[in-house]
């Protein structure tokens, strides 16, 4: 289903980063709060995605962002509670989240999924629900492109631009003709790994599988050594990233690594330890704009800096509850005020194109390099 033509209308934010505001919500694990009947006002909107295991720090921050918004929100009349669901990224357990979530009249709408593979697995369902969606971070291009539903709406964009950029990268910055792809064989690592094999042309030197929870490398290492690649691209997560940077490194391999915004979380660098030193990192989220007091109130609340999508998760939430304060109190009401939304936001002008896409002009990625455990932004890079 695709969304009908809309007029784009001006709204401004009620939640900005930096007010001193009264907190008008909580943080719940599940469960409670007030059915939607009992109040004019009284709502719940749920965060679904990895926030355990090991790309739980690909996630969280975004989560923590969005209690943030909520928290600077002056609500007036109304109550909005943040419930946390913990999928661990795994389609499995997102869908019985879905249903739940959609059974619940109370819930108006969802951050997330944060991942491609749980997104997938669920938006038929919030669909049925009629719930709106908001993701801060699932970027496979099929979810707008091959398979929209009108439901679904994201905050970045989707991999086939992800894809060109980490090309773009390899050619350009860092000047490879030989490159070795590598993924996860899974819903996000997989169709990335394809886009840059599609852009790369034959400076692609050769191309491998991975598996999910895979440990043991030996196998994609030994054709490495074969290949004698000049860059090393990984499409997957930190959990698989971690050792397999490791063993390249253990083997002599020094080709530079660069993976795509499935690495990009806080625990990257710690993950890879002394191996993914100089490390590279694409994401499609911009460094924090320094004049904004985000940052300060992050750490204030959650005693670190914001991480992996952080300013995302908070936009998410701010959406929302600008819907709110233009009068809407249904799911109905609640999905036709995002579909027909545009303001300026943290990550960026935010407006959802018909099939709930930023727009192309908005579109930009980073390449941040692990240096001594930390990603830090290098350059700006255009697909």
């Amino acid at each position: 289903m695709i969304r009908s033509s809309k007029t784009w209308q001006a709204v401004a934010f009620t939640a900005v980063a930096g007010l001193a505001l009264t907190a008008c919500g909580t943080t719940d694990t599940g469960g409670g709060g007030s059915d939607a009947s009992g109040g004019d006002c009284d709502f719940k909107i749920g965060a679904m995605g990895a926030l355990s295991g090991a790309n739980a720090s690909i996630v969280i921050p975004s989560v923590d962002g969005a209690q943030l918004a909520l928290d600077q929100w002056d609500g007036g009349d109304c109550t909005v509670t943040l419930e946390r669901f913990d999928t661990e990224g795994d389609p499995a357990k997102a869908t019985p989240v879905a249903t739940q979530i959609a059974g619940d009249d109370s819930f108006i709408g969802v951050i997330g999924g944060a991942f491609s593979g749980e997104t997938r697995a669920t938006k038929s369902i919030y669909q049925d629900g009629g719930i709106p969606m908001i993701s801060q971070s699932a970027t496979a291009t099929d979810l707008t492109q091959e398979d929209p539903v009108e439901v679904f709406h994201r905050l970045v964009p989707y991999d086939d631009y992800q894809g060109a950029a980490i090309a773009k990268y390899l050619t350009d910055e860092v000047g490879a003709t030989k490159v070795f792809v590598v993924d996860n064989s899974e819903a996000y690592g997989e169709p990335l790994a394809d886009r840059v094999e599609e852009t790369l042309g034959d400076k692609m030197v050769q191309r491998d599988k991975t598996e999910v929870g895979q440990t043991d490398f030996a196998p994609t290492i030994s054709k490495m050594e074969s290949a004698q690649p000049d860059a090393i691209m990984y499409g997957g997560y930190i959990a698989e990233a971690a050792p397999l940077l490791k063993q390249i490194r253990d083997a002599g391999i020094t080709a530079p690594f660069i993976g795509g915004d499935g690495l990009y979380g806080a625990d990257f660098g710690k993950a890879v330890g002394d191996a993914g030193e100089g490390a590279v990192v694409m994401c499609p989220c911009a460094p924090i704009d320094e004049s904004s007091t985000f940052a300060s109130d992050f750490e204030d609340e959650f005693g670190g800096a914001p991480g992996a999508y952080a300013a995302e998760g908070y936009d998410a939430m701010s959406v929302f509850l600008a819907a709110l304060d233009d009068g809407a109190r249904t799911r109905e009401d609640v999905l036709a005020f995002v579909n027909d939304y545009t303001g300026e936001g943290l990550s960026k002008d935010i407006a959802f194109d018909e099939n709930g896409d930023v727009p192309a002009d908005q579109v930009s990625y980073w390449a941040y390099k692990n240096t001594d455990g930390k990603l830090t932004p290098e350059v700006e890079v255009s697909p």
